[in-house]
Protein backbone atom coordinates (compact mmCIF):
# COMPACT_ATOMS: atom_id res chain seq x y z
CA UNK A 1 0.00 0.00 0.00
CA UNK A 2 0.91 3.52 -0.86
CA UNK A 3 1.80 6.17 1.94
CA UNK A 4 -1.34 8.52 1.88
CA UNK A 5 -0.61 12.58 2.25
CA UNK A 6 -1.58 13.91 5.47
CA UNK A 7 -2.63 17.57 6.30
CA UNK A 8 -0.06 19.48 8.32
CA UNK A 9 -2.46 19.50 11.27
CA UNK A 10 -6.16 19.75 10.30
CA UNK A 11 -8.47 19.97 7.12
CA UNK A 12 -11.64 21.16 6.60
CA UNK A 13 -13.20 18.72 4.49
CA UNK A 14 -17.20 21.02 4.55
CA UNK A 15 -20.71 19.90 6.27
CA UNK A 16 -22.22 17.02 6.67
CA UNK A 17 -25.48 15.71 7.83
CA UNK A 18 -25.52 13.24 10.69
CA UNK A 19 -27.98 14.39 12.43
CA UNK A 20 -29.60 10.90 11.91
CA UNK A 21 -26.64 9.18 14.02
CA UNK A 22 -26.69 11.64 16.86
CA UNK A 23 -30.43 11.20 17.34
CA UNK A 24 -30.06 7.18 17.73
CA UNK A 25 -26.79 7.75 19.82
CA UNK A 26 -28.96 9.90 22.31
CA UNK A 27 -31.14 6.69 22.58
CA UNK A 28 -27.90 4.52 24.14
CA UNK A 29 -27.45 4.06 27.64
CA UNK A 30 -24.47 4.30 29.34
CA UNK A 31 -24.38 0.78 30.29
CA UNK A 32 -24.61 0.15 26.32
CA UNK A 33 -21.35 3.07 26.01
CA UNK A 34 -19.84 0.62 29.17
CA UNK A 35 -20.07 -3.07 27.28
CA UNK A 36 -18.99 -1.49 23.63
CA UNK A 37 -15.61 -0.35 25.51
CA UNK A 38 -14.83 -3.00 27.39
CA UNK A 39 -15.20 -5.05 24.16
CA UNK A 40 -12.40 -2.80 22.27
CA UNK A 41 -9.00 -3.63 21.47
CA UNK A 42 -7.40 0.19 21.94
CA UNK A 43 -7.14 0.33 25.32
CA UNK A 44 -4.03 2.89 25.51
CA UNK A 45 -3.71 4.68 28.21
CA UNK A 46 -4.35 8.20 26.35
CA UNK A 47 -8.04 6.86 26.10
CA UNK A 48 -8.55 6.33 30.00
CA UNK A 49 -11.35 9.65 29.49
CA UNK A 50 -12.92 8.32 26.70
CA UNK A 51 -15.51 5.32 25.83
CA UNK A 52 -15.55 3.81 22.17
CA UNK A 53 -18.12 2.02 20.53
CA UNK A 54 -15.94 0.31 17.75
CA UNK A 55 -17.72 -0.81 14.23
CA UNK A 56 -14.38 -1.78 12.58
CA UNK A 57 -10.72 -1.74 13.25
CA UNK A 58 -7.21 -2.88 12.09
CA UNK A 59 -5.51 -6.01 14.39
CA UNK A 60 -2.68 -3.71 16.23
CA UNK A 61 -2.71 -1.13 13.79
CA UNK A 62 -0.91 -2.91 10.92
CA UNK A 63 -2.32 -3.53 7.58
CA UNK A 64 -5.73 -2.28 7.18
CA UNK A 65 -6.25 -5.12 4.60
CA UNK A 66 -6.99 -7.17 7.73
CA UNK A 67 -9.42 -5.07 8.81
CA UNK A 68 -12.67 -6.80 11.12
CA UNK A 69 -15.96 -5.75 11.44
CA UNK A 70 -17.62 -5.80 14.89
CA UNK A 71 -21.35 -6.44 15.76
CA UNK A 72 -22.05 -2.88 15.77
CA UNK A 73 -20.87 -2.73 12.07
CA UNK A 74 -23.82 -4.18 11.01
CA UNK A 75 -26.34 -2.37 13.51
CA UNK A 76 -24.85 1.26 12.42
CA UNK A 77 -23.30 0.48 8.89
CA UNK A 78 -26.83 2.01 6.73
CA UNK A 79 -26.13 4.94 8.87
CA UNK A 80 -22.54 5.37 8.60
CA UNK A 81 -21.38 4.80 4.98
CA UNK A 82 -23.37 7.52 3.10
CA UNK A 83 -22.18 9.82 5.35
CA UNK A 84 -18.47 8.10 4.99
CA UNK A 85 -18.94 8.70 1.43
CA UNK A 86 -20.11 11.75 1.23
CA UNK A 87 -17.21 13.06 3.58
CA UNK A 88 -14.69 11.92 1.46
CA UNK A 89 -15.59 12.04 -2.27
CA UNK A 90 -13.93 15.29 -2.32
CA UNK A 91 -10.27 13.24 -2.45
CA UNK A 92 -10.95 11.52 -6.02
CA UNK A 93 -10.55 7.96 -5.09
CA UNK A 94 -12.10 5.10 -7.32
CA UNK A 95 -12.66 3.11 -4.77
CA UNK A 96 -12.84 3.96 -0.63
CA UNK A 97 -12.37 1.68 1.27
CA UNK A 98 -13.09 2.15 5.29
CA UNK A 99 -10.80 -0.45 7.45
CA UNK A 100 -11.90 1.69 10.89
CA UNK A 101 -14.71 3.28 12.17
CA UNK A 102 -15.93 4.22 15.60
CA UNK A 103 -18.04 6.52 17.84
CA UNK A 104 -15.67 8.40 20.39
CA UNK A 105 -17.25 9.84 23.70
CA UNK A 106 -15.09 11.64 25.30
CA UNK A 107 -15.87 12.69 29.45
CA UNK A 108 -16.97 16.23 30.34
CA UNK A 109 -13.99 18.18 32.18
CA UNK A 110 -11.04 15.25 30.71
CA UNK A 111 -8.74 15.13 28.03
CA UNK A 112 -7.43 12.86 25.77
CA UNK A 113 -3.64 13.18 26.66
CA UNK A 114 -1.31 14.13 23.70
CA UNK A 115 0.08 11.29 21.63
CA UNK A 116 1.07 10.33 17.93
CA UNK A 117 -0.70 7.17 16.30
CA UNK A 118 2.43 5.82 15.17
CA UNK A 119 3.33 3.95 12.30
CA UNK A 120 1.75 0.66 10.50
CA UNK A 121 -1.52 1.55 9.25
CA UNK A 122 -1.76 5.13 10.49
CA UNK A 123 0.49 5.86 7.88
CA UNK A 124 -1.65 4.48 5.01
CA UNK A 125 -5.15 6.26 5.63
CA UNK A 126 -6.83 9.23 6.40
CA UNK A 127 -8.40 10.06 9.63
CA UNK A 128 -11.29 11.61 9.29
CA UNK A 129 -13.38 13.13 12.06
CA UNK A 130 -16.86 14.04 12.51
CA UNK A 131 -17.91 15.79 15.66
CA UNK A 132 -21.64 14.85 16.46
CA UNK A 133 -22.02 16.54 19.47
CA UNK A 134 -19.60 19.19 21.04
CA UNK A 135 -19.56 22.41 22.80
CA UNK A 136 -16.81 25.38 22.45
CA UNK A 137 -15.14 24.60 25.16
CA UNK A 138 -14.50 21.25 23.62
CA UNK A 139 -10.96 21.73 21.76
CA UNK A 140 -8.46 19.40 19.28
CA UNK A 141 -4.88 20.51 20.04
CA UNK A 142 -2.79 19.12 16.97
CA UNK A 143 1.35 19.42 16.33
CA UNK A 144 1.19 22.44 18.84
CA UNK A 145 -2.36 24.07 17.47
CA UNK A 146 -5.57 24.32 19.12
CA UNK A 147 -8.67 23.84 17.06
CA UNK A 148 -12.85 23.69 17.92
CA UNK A 149 -13.93 21.56 15.72
CA UNK A 150 -17.50 22.38 15.38
CA UNK A 151 -20.88 19.64 15.19
CA UNK A 152 -22.03 19.45 10.99
CA UNK A 153 -18.52 18.96 9.60
CA UNK A 154 -15.80 16.44 8.20
CA UNK A 155 -12.22 16.93 9.30
CA UNK A 156 -9.07 14.98 8.12
CA UNK A 157 -6.87 15.48 11.73
CA UNK A 158 -2.69 14.06 11.22
CA UNK A 159 -2.69 11.50 13.08
CA UNK A 160 0.89 11.26 12.91
CA UNK A 161 1.94 14.07 14.90
CA UNK A 162 0.98 14.78 18.32
CA UNK A 163 -2.45 15.59 19.00
CA UNK A 164 -5.05 15.45 21.82
CA UNK A 165 -8.34 16.47 22.68
CA UNK A 166 -9.55 18.64 25.96
CA UNK A 167 -13.25 18.85 26.79
CA UNK A 168 -13.76 21.71 29.53
CA UNK A 169 -17.68 21.83 28.73
CA UNK A 170 -19.94 20.44 31.04
CA UNK A 171 -21.27 17.90 28.55
CA UNK A 172 -19.54 15.09 27.03
CA UNK A 173 -18.04 15.30 23.18
CA UNK A 174 -18.77 12.52 20.71
CA UNK A 175 -17.04 12.20 17.52
CA UNK A 176 -17.82 9.49 14.80
CA UNK A 177 -14.39 8.83 13.81
CA UNK A 178 -13.11 6.90 10.99
CA UNK A 179 -10.26 5.94 8.47
CA UNK A 180 -10.02 5.46 4.39
CA UNK A 181 -7.99 4.80 1.78
CA UNK A 182 -8.03 4.44 -1.93
CA UNK A 183 -8.26 0.31 -2.56
CA UNK A 184 -8.47 0.84 -6.49
CA UNK A 185 -4.39 1.42 -5.60
CA UNK A 186 -3.85 -2.40 -4.37
CA UNK A 187 -4.83 -3.34 -8.14
CA UNK A 188 -2.57 -0.74 -9.78
CA UNK A 189 0.42 -1.83 -7.80
CA UNK A 190 -0.09 -5.33 -8.73
CA UNK A 191 0.03 -4.84 -12.54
Amino acid sequence: MIKVPKPATILNLGPVDANAIMDRLSMLSDTAWESEDAAKENKYRCFQNTKHIIHRFIPKNRDPLMSYDTRAWFIWKDLLMPIMDHATRQYGYRERAYPKSMFARLAAGKVIEPHCDGAGSHLLTHKIHIPLATTPDATFQVAGETFHLPAGHAFEVNNIVEHGAFNRGQTDRIHFIFEMYDASQLSSQAA
